[in-house]
C-alpha cells in the first residue's frame, strides 16, 4: 500500500497534464477553424462536454480570456466603429491611465520584492515574480478586452460589458426607465450592476422591470434590477435605446 502511495503525486501530475493538454488542443483546434462564430464562445461550447457548465469551466474561460486579450489581440484593430449597434466606452474613460499606473506599480513591486525574496528563498522569489507577471497580463488583457468588447444593441437585445470583467444582457422591452446617472458616492446596492470603473463618473442608469443575471469573471454572478454604465457617446446610445423602447 505504501509503495502505491509513492506514485500518487505522479498519477495526479499525469491527470492534470492530460486535462491541460485536452483543453489546449480544443482551444487550438477551434482557433484554427474557419467558421465565423465568435471564437471564445466557440471555445466555451467545445469545452462544456469536457468541463461541464459549472465553476471549473468559468475559471478556465477566465484564464483563456486573459491570455487571449493580453497577447493574441494586441496588434489587431477592434473595429467597433464598423459594427452596427456597437458603442465603445474606453475612449473617454480613465481605464488606460488606470492600467498604465497599476502596470508600473506591479513591475516596480515585482522587482523590489523579487530581490528581497531572493535573499531568503530563490524559488519563492520566482513564484512571486510569475504571479506578478500574470497580474501584468491581466491588466493588459482587461484594457484590450474593453477595446474589443463594446456595448451592443441588436434588435430588442441590449448587451453591456466592462471588458471580460462584467457582462449583462437584457431585452430592451424589459427596461422600465432610463436616465442620466448621478454619482452619489454611496456604496453600490446588491441589485445594481455598476459596469464601469469607480474612478469614472457614471453616465447612464437603467431601471429594469424584471431582474436579469449579471455575469462576472471566474463564475461570479448575481441578479440585478439596475444597470449603471458609461459610453463614449452616451447621448447617441440613449437615443438608440429610447427608439427601441418606443417601438
Amino acid at each position: 500500500m505504501k509503495d502505491w502511495l509513492r506514485f500518487l503525486p505522479v498519477i495526479e501530475l499525469l491527470l492534470v497534464s492530460f486535462v491541460v493538454y485536452s483543453i489546449a488542443r480544443t482551444v487550438i483546434r477551434y482557433r484554427n477553424s474557419a467558421d465565423g462564430h465568435d471564437r471564445l464562445e466557440g471555445i466555451r461550447t467545445a469545452l462544456e462536454p469536457k468541463l461541464g457548465k459549472g465553476l471549473l469551466l468559468e475559471i478556465v474561460m477566465a484564464e483563456i480570456n486573459v491570455l487571449h486579450y493580453s497577447i493574441l489581440v494586441w496588434f489587431r484593430k477592434s473595429g467597433e466603429e464598423e459594427r452596427q449597434g456597437a458603442f465603445s466606452y474606453h475612449k473617454t474613460s480613465q481605464i488606460q491611465i488606470f492600467v498604465v499606473v497599476f502596470s508600473i506599480l506591479i513591475l516596480a513591486e515585482g522587482l523590489f520584492v523579487h530581490f528581497l525574496l531572493a535573499q531568503w528563498n530563490g524559488a519563492a522569489a520566482w513564484i512571486f515574480t510569475i504571479l506578478n507577471l500574470y497580474a501584468l497580463l491581466y491588466m493588459i488583457g482587461l484594457y484590450n478586452s474593453v477595446r474589443f468588447k463594446p456595448h451592443l444593441i441588436k434588435d430588442d437585445i441590449l448587451m453591456i460589458y466592462l471588458g471580460f470583467q462584467y457582462y449583462i444582457k437584457t431585452e430592451i422591452s424589459n427596461i422600465n426607465s432610463m436616465k442620466k446617472a448621478v454619482d452619489t458616492g454611496l456604496s453600490i446596492p446588491k441589485d445594481t450592476c455598476h459596469a464601469m470603473l469607480r474612478i469614472d463618473p457614471p453616465q447612464v442608469e437603467l431601471a429594469l422591470k424584471e431582474p436579469v443575471l449579471m455575469k462576472a469573471s471566474y463564475g461570479r454572478s448575481k441578479y440585478v434590477k439596475t444597470i449603471i454604465f458609461r459610453a463614449d457617446e452616451p447621448g447617441r446610445m440613449m437615443e438608440e435605446i429610447k427608439s427601441k423602447m418606443d417601438c
